[in-house]
């Protein structure tokens, strides 16, 4: 792929889109007051009503689309009653399933799988095999583990996978086991990525897993000090003084010929995107790829309200007809090791996001198969930087336009324009971004914090949460954040009036910052229950359905043109 063809790779996030209301937006759940209103029947959470602590957490996050078209969730949950931290090293691996669509709502369903009367299992995660079978994915609590079945509701079998380092350079952790990621090859083997980005391959599912020296696009300056993918930084936009701590949770996948990877760097909370052709050499950097300080550009519905979480690690990847398609996170309102003790009114859920993976893959990897065994296509030649980009053998539909201008425009809803975010990363320069409604004035993304954002638009009509203006105060990088209260929810009740969070340094909410605005009647298709969430109203499935179908229709026919 020539220089110019590298171009047309974009940022990430810049795939993102605003997420459908499935039910309607409701405040009758925890958190602060900037992730309410929220859309509580999104991926999954405990919700018993307005400041009611939830029964149970949510981490992790993998959804694989089964044959029926049903959507399988599979994640770690565990009580409420043992508080976030240290209750995670208790969790169970966990299995719901939305007949709705890939946004949810998930009918909890039950634990993956049962060993020694045991579901323990964390850092879970699932994908299907080229044979048409599943694997389900655990570590870090449990050795590492992969559970296969030929049917996303099991019964499934399990095989300890070794790990060898195989001569490697793996630094001082010789834990591999942690934070394992799984792909099945185009060329029929296994790849795993681990928590510090060191990669393995085996030629059966259950291994052994041999790591592997990878090879890099990246400058000498960032070059790892060990056999790791993850290249040294120095910078991290939006972060003033970073530490570099916690890279981990990686997501590998393979989608239009080229294998890509998420991890986080959950000490500065933000993610990086890599991608490379074979998956082992050729491993390129293409930056930033999540921060919650630029939560208007990840976590906005239709319409234009957004949610304003403070974590969000751990991220999946829902791959339909080859191309990803939605991308999961688990979140958290506020700090997950500090702030989320037993009986706090915070909690965790896992949040579903569409993601344009057409054009993601046109513009990485146009020239091969978006199936497993696609193939690689032709290696491109290095973009500006030496960032190459594989697997092109011909140019594929850009997305998104010139810089500056807006990438969604046509929305029709108003929405909220994100002014000239100008963030060049190899070559590429971000493109304003626009999402209909309140227009934020001057935030910026090349390097600096979030500027402040000028609210006030009225909310689409079409919105389900819509029936009266809504208007947020400035979020200001370290100033304090209004949420006015006026607007009227989907369910007809008024949302509370004013309240004021007091905000840190990045903007955010902290906790018993200022009043909490809520609802009365609580959403009907709220999960909730206590160990973990067992039901759901299905007056508002079968009302949310309609709902679903028709915005996935108007998607559909906005994708395809």
């Amino acid at each position: 792929m020539g220089g110019s063809a590298a171009a047309q790779a974009k940022p990430f996030l810049e795939y993102l889109e605003p997420t459908p209301v499935t039910c309607s937006l409701s405040s009758a759940s925890w958190g602060v007051s900037g992730v309410l209103p929220r859309d509580l029947c999104n991926g999954i959470e405990s919700a018993k009503g307005a400041g009611v602590p939830p029964d149970a957490y949510y981490w992790d996050g993998q959804i694989i689309k089964a044959k029926d078209g049903k959507y399988h969730l599979f994640m770690s949950t565990w009580s409420g009653s043992a508080g976030f931290n240290p209750g995670w090293r208790d969790s169970d691996a966990y299995h719901a399933v939305s007949s709705m669509g890939p946004l949810g709502p998930y009918l909890p369903d039950d634990y993956v799988y049962s060993h020694d009367g045991s579901h323990r299992g964390h850092n879970v995660s699932a994908l299907e095999l080229p044979d048409g079978s599943y694997a389900v994915v655990v570590s870090e609590t449990v050795p590492f583990t992969i559970y296969q079945s030929s049917s996303l509701d099991g019964p499934w079998t399990r095989c300890e996978a070794s790990i060898q380092s195989n001569g490697i350079n793996y630094g001082s952790d010789a834990n591999f086991a942690s934070n394992v990621s799984l792909v099945a090859r185009h060329d029929g083997k296994y790849q795993i990525v681990q928590r510090h980005g060191l990669i393995g391959i085996a030629d059966a599912l259950c291994g052994p897993y041999k790591l592997q020296k990878p090879g890099w696009t990246y400058p000498a300056a960032n070059r790892p000090s060990i056999d790791s993918i993850y290249p040294r930084r120095s910078s991290i936009p939006g972060v003033s003084n970073p530490s570099f701590a916690w890279e981990e949770d990686p997501h590998i996948w393979r989608s239009g010929g080229v294998y890509h990877v998420l991890y986080s760097g959950s000490g500065d909370r933000v993610g990086y995107h890599l991608y490379s052709t074979d998956g082992l050499t050729d491993w390129t950097d293409n930056g930033l790829a999540f921060t919650p300080r630029q939560y208007q550009d990840i976590f906005c519905y239709e319409g234009g309200t957004c949610s304003q979480w403070y974590k969000m690690e751990r991220p999946g990847v829902l791959l339909e007809d080859g191309h990803p398609t939605h991308i999961t996170w688990a979140v958290a309102d506020v700090d997950k090791d500090n702030q989320i003790p037993a009986g706090s009114n915070h909690g965790s859920k896992i949040i579903v996001v569409p993601f344009d993976g057409a054009s993601f893959d046109a513009d990485f990897g146009g020239g091969g198969s978006p199936g497993m065994g696609g193939s690689s296509g032709a290696a491109g030649a290095s973009a500006s930087g030496g960032a190459s980009v594989g697997g092109r053998s011909s140019g594929g539909a850009g997305g998104g336009g010139a810089a500056g201008s807006p990438a969604n425009a046509g929305a029709g809803t108003g929405g909220m324009a994100n002014g000239a975010a100008g963030a060049a990363n190899g070559g590429a320069t971000n493109a304003g971004a626009a999402n209909g409604g309140a227009t934020n004035g001057g935030a910026t993304n090349a390097g600096a914090t979030n500027g402040g954002s000028a609210g006030g638009g009225a909310t689409s009509a079409g919105s389900p949460s819509s029936g009266g203006a809504r208007a947020s105060g400035g979020a200001a990088s370290g100033g304090t954040r209004l949420a006015s209260g006026g607007a009227v929810n989907g369910t007809g009740n008024g949302v509370g009036g004013a309240a004021a969070a007091g905000g840190n340094a990045d903007g955010v909410p902290l906790a018993g910052g200022g009043a909490t605005t809520s609802d009365s009647s609580g959403c009907g298709c709220v999960v909730g229950s206590s160990a973990p969430d067992t039901t759901l109203a299905r007056g508002a499935l079968l009302g949310a359905l309609g709902l679903l179908v028709s915005r996935r229709r108007r998607l559909h026919r906005r994708r395809a043109g």
